[in-house]
């Protein structure tokens, strides 16, 4: 008997078909199923993945394949099995996961690289970071980011890699993914660019790495406050002093730009944006999930119109072409 496990994706509004974070919560909840069952995850409503979308799912893999050594993704055609193999989702999991659509036309298709991209990466060391950081930085400096801003942007996530390999005690390390869009993919659609990080383990999360320290123990008494607490100057998921202030930085640059700062652990989730810090309580599950949203508007431009959206908007099944 197979377990079948669907996602929460909208069929209305701007995030109408998409794989976000957010979508994944009933997956997650339901992810403890009994060991040794086949489980199969029906993605076949998904009309565009997102980066958080991608490693969220990528995490929920590795969870599942604790409990059970056959896991089937079914998916529809078009777009999203290209998506998926060309930001390498399939190669990081090789014959742990079957799949209904035949993969070999797209594994033969030439690739190039749009600049625009981190493929789905799972990393294990501290070594491994730099490749990942400087990636990062690459994408960023071609949308044109400013240069304190970068370096701003890919400290904290250099900060946020090295706790998820270091501190997070995560079994099989951590992913991330980036990509820049040639329109704003995160709430209302509309002309303009975006780039979203996202970087997820599946360790102990923020709120038992904060109580090991007994200067903040008093701030985890739920996750959200937990979460709420590493997002202060001065204070770190790992619990360290002094190297926390990244995190808010950048979600003073991802709200200067109308984007936001999301991060899910255990059972809390918090995002920053503008005018808001918002926490919602949702369904348990291993590790710490980052989502950082750089967008900018056609409209709205920033440090004296200097920065300009580089292209026209392209289709969301083309974003990794």
């Amino acid at each position: 008997m197979n377990t079948t496990i669907k996602p929460e994706v909208r069929h209305r509004g701007a995030m109408s078909g998409v794989l976000t974070l957010g979508s994944l919560d009933g997956v997650f909840a339901a992810a403890d199923v009994p060991g040794g069952e086949p489980v199969v995850l029906d993605l076949r409503s998904v009309e565009f993945v997102e980066p958080a979308g991608l490693t969220g799912l990528a995490v929920l893999i590795e969870h599942l394949s604790f409990k059970t050594d056959r896991i089937q993704l079914s998916l529809s055609g078009g777009s999203i099995p290209a998506y998926l193999e060309r930001m390498d989702f399939f190669k990081a999991f090789g014959d742990r996961l079957e799949t209904n659509i035949d993969l070999t036309p797209l594994e033969e298709r030439s690739r190039h690289n749009p600049g625009t991209l981190q493929e789905l990466v799972n990393f294990h060391t501290e070594e491994e970071i730099p490749e990942i950081i400087d990636r990062i930085s690459e994408i960023l400096q071609r949308q044109q980011y400013l240069v304190k801003e970068r370096a701003a942007i890919c400290a904290t996530l250099s900060e946020i890699c090295a706790n998820a390999v270091e501190h997070s005690s995560s079994p099989f390390g951590a992913y991330a993914a980036v990509q820049a869009y040639h329109h704003v993919v995160s709430g209302r659609r509309g002309p303009g660019e975006e780039v979203l990080i996202a970087i997820a383990d599946g360790g102990v999360g923020i709120r038992q790495t904060l109580s090991r320290n007994p200067d903040h123990a008093e701030y985890t008494a739920t996750d959200n406050e937990a979460i709420r607490h590493s997002l202060k100057m001065g204070v770190s998921s790992s619990g360290e002093l002094g190297r926390g202030g990244g995190l808010t930085v950048v979600a003073q640059i991802a709200a200067r730009s109308g984007g936001s700062l999301s991060l899910r652990s255990g059972s809390g989730r918090v995002t920053t944006y503008a005018d808001r810090t918002s926490s919602r309580n949702v369904p348990p599950f291993p590790g710490t999930f980052v989502r950082v949203s750089l967008p900018r508007l056609a409209d709205r431009p920033q440090d004296g119109g200097r920065r300009k959206p580089a292209r026209s908007a392209k289709t969301a099944g083309a974003n990794a072409g």
